[in-house]
C-alpha cells in the first residue's frame, strides 16, 4: 500500500468456529471497503489454541481458513485487504495455508505475517509464574510494513486490540512513528471498532435494546479514516443497530482508566477526543492528540485451571527494545519492526487542564433509577475494572460530575467493598470513569456494577428534560 490523501475504509468482522462459512464473503461483498480487520482471538480462544497445539494440533485459528477460503475472489487486485490476529500462537503456519490455499485456485495471493512474540517459555523470568501461555503485545507498524510491502493478508498474533486498525491506517496513509496525533486518532478508533457491535448499540451493556449475534447483519461497525487521523464511525450497509454519538461513547468508554490510554506505539489522550453526530449512523471523532509511545509493551500469561471456564490472566510490563518484533513480508524477508524513536512514561491519569462545568439542572428532587438520565459502561482494566457513568448533555454532565463521587459510588456498589477505587473525569464525553481494583491475589467479582445503572437515587427535575 501506498499513502494515500483519501481515508481509509475500514471495518471490524468479529468471526468465531461457529459462524457459517460465508460470513465474511457476505460481509465483503456488501460493502466497498479497503481493508477489513477479521478479529478472532480472545483470551478464551488463545488458552484453547494453546491446548490445541500441546494435543498436536496448529497454534492458529483455522476458521479463518474457512471464513477466506469464500472470498478469494474479493481479495487483491483492487479488492480489499485483511489484516487478522487469527495467527495466534503460529501466524507463519497459518500464512503458509493461505497461499497454498490461494495457489489450489490458481490465484497468487501475498500474505505477510507478524511473529506471534511468545514467550511462554520465559514466563517465570517475566514474572508471570506458571501460566499455560504467554505472548507479547505488539504495536501497529509490523502491520503497516507488511501492507506496505504489497501483502492483501497480514496474518498476526494477538496484537494490541486497537493494532489491525491503526496498522491499516499507518500504511494507508504512510505515517510514521512521529505522527502522534494521527496515530493516536487511529487508536481511538479501533478501540471503537474492536468492539464489533458494541459501537451500534447490539449488545447487552450499549443503549440501544436491538440484539443480535449474527456475524454478519450483528451490526459490524466500519470507520473512514482520514490523513490526520479523524475518521467518521458508521456501520455495514445490511448490520442492525444504529451508529450515534452514544453508541460510540459508550464503546470508546470500555477498558479504559484516566485521560491517558497507553497503545504500544502512542499514548492517546482520551480527554482530547470529541465526538459528534454527522448524520444518520454517522459519528464524526476528531480532536485526537497523542504522546510518545511508553517505554514498555505489555506481555500476558494465561492459564486455566480445570473447574475455570476462563482463563486466568496476569500481565507484566516488557520494555519495548526487548519486545522481539519481527514481520515476514510477502517474499519470505523477515524484518525487525522499528521501536518507537521517543518514547515517555505516561503521564498521571488525571486531567491535565482544568475543567469548568456548566450550570446544574434545578427543579425539585425526584427518585429515578441513574439508567433514565445516564448511561454505565463497565469493562477490564488489568486485575481490576472500569465502571463509567456518562451523559448526553454538558449540563446533565456538571449534575453528574458533582453527585458522582467515589463515596456515592461505594454506596450505590456494595461489592467495592476493599477494592481501589479512583475517579477520573472526562468532560469532554461527559463521562466520570472509576477504576477497581481488588487487593493482589483477590479476584473481582463477577459483575461488579451490573446494578448500577438500576440504582435509585434524586435527580433534579429538571434533569428529567434531559437525554439522548
Amino acid at each position: 500500500m501506498t499513502s494515500s490523501t483519501r481515508p481509509l475504509r475500514i471495518g471490524n468482522l468479529s468471526a468465531s468456529r461457529t459462524d457459517r462459512a460465508t460470513a465474511t464473503a457476505e460481509f465483503l461483498a456488501a460493502s466497498r471497503l479497503d481493508v477489513v480487520a477479521l478479529d478472532m482471538l480472545s483470551d478464551e480462544a488463545v488458552a484453547d489454541l494453546a491446548a490445541q497445539r500441546t494435543a498436536g494440533g496448529p497454534g492458529y485459528e483455522t476458521a479463518a481458513v474457512v471464513q477466506l477460503r469464500e472470498c478469494l475472489d474479493l481479495l487483491g487486485s483492487g479488492g480489499v485487504r485483511v489484516v487478522t490476529n487469527a495467527g495466534a500462537l503460529d501466524p507463519e503456519g497459518l500464512a503458509h495455508e493461505l497461499r497454498a490455499l490461494a495457489r489450489e485456485s490458481g490465484i497468487d495471493l501475498p500474505v505477510a505475517s507478524v511473529v506471534s512474540g511468545e514467550v511462554t517459555d520465559r514466563a517465570a523470568e517475566l514474572g508471570l509464574g506458571e501460566v499455560d501461555v504467554a505472548t507479547v503485545r505488539h504495536g501497529a507498524f509490523g502491520i503497516a510494513r507488511g501492507l506496505a510491502a504489497g501483502a492483501v493478508v497480514v496474518v498476526t498474533g494477538r496484537v494490541s486490540r486497537e493494532a489491525l486498525v491503526t496498522g491499516a491506517a499507518a500504511a494507508h496513509h504512510g505515517w510514521t512513528h512521529s505522527a502522534l496525533d494521527a496515530l493516536a486518532g487511529s487508536v481511538a478508533v479501533g478501540h471503537v471498532l474492536s468492539g464489533g457491535p458494541g459501537a451500534t448499540g447490539v449488545v447487552d451493556s450499549s443503549t440501544d435494546v436491538t440484539r443480535t449475534t449474527d456475524p454478519v447483519t450483528g451490526g459490524y461497525p466500519i470507520a473512514e479514516i482520514a490523513g490526520d487521523g479523524s475518521a467518521v464511525i458508521t456501520r455495514h450497509p445490511s448490520a442492525f443497530g444504529s451508529v450515534t454519538v452514544g453508541t460510540v461513547t459508550d464503546q470508546l468508554l470500555d477498558g479504559v482508566a484516566g485521560a491517558r490510554y497507553a497503545a504500544p506505539d502512542v499514548v492517546l489522550r482520551l480527554d482530547s477526543v470529541r465526538l459528534a453526530q454527522e448524520g444518520t449512523d454517522r459519528v464524526r471523532l476528531s480532536g485526537t492528540r497523542g504522546e510518545p509511545a511508553p517505554p514498555v509493551v505489555a506481555v500476558v500469561g494465561m492459564g486455566r485451571a480445570e473447574d475455570e471456564v476462563r482463563p486466568g490472566r496476569v500481565a507484566r510490563p516488557l520494555p519495548q527494545g526487548e519486545a522481539g518484533h519481527v514481520v515476514v513480508l510477502p517474499d519470505g524477508a523477515r524484518e525487525n519492526v522499528p521501536v518507537p524513536g521517543e518514547t515517555a512514561p505516561i503521564g498521571p491519569g488525571e486531567l491535565p487542564t482544568p475543567w469548568t462545568p456548566s450550570a446544574v439542572p434545578g427543579g425539585a428532587g425526584v427518585s429515578t433509577q441513574l439508567g433514565s438520565v445516564a448511561s454505565v459502561r463497565r469493562g477490564v482494566v488489568g486485575r481490576g475494572v472500569n465502571i463509567a457513568v456518562w451523559t448526553w448533555d454538558d449540563s446533565a454532565f456538571a449534575w453528574l460530575a458533582g453527585e458522582f463521587t467515589e463515596e456515592r459510588l461505594r454506596e450505590l456498589v456494595g461489592a467495592l467493598d476493599g477494592m481501589e477505587v479512583r475517579r477520573y473525569p472526562l468532560p469532554n464525553l461527559r463521562a466520570v470513569n472509576f477504576v477497581a481494583r481488588p487487593p493482589r491475589g483477590v479476584a473481582a467479582a463477577a459483575g461488579l456494577g451490573a446494578e448500577l445503572a438500576s440504582a435509585r437515587l434524586e435527580v433534579p427535575g429538571e434533569l428529567l428534560e434531559y437525554g439522548p
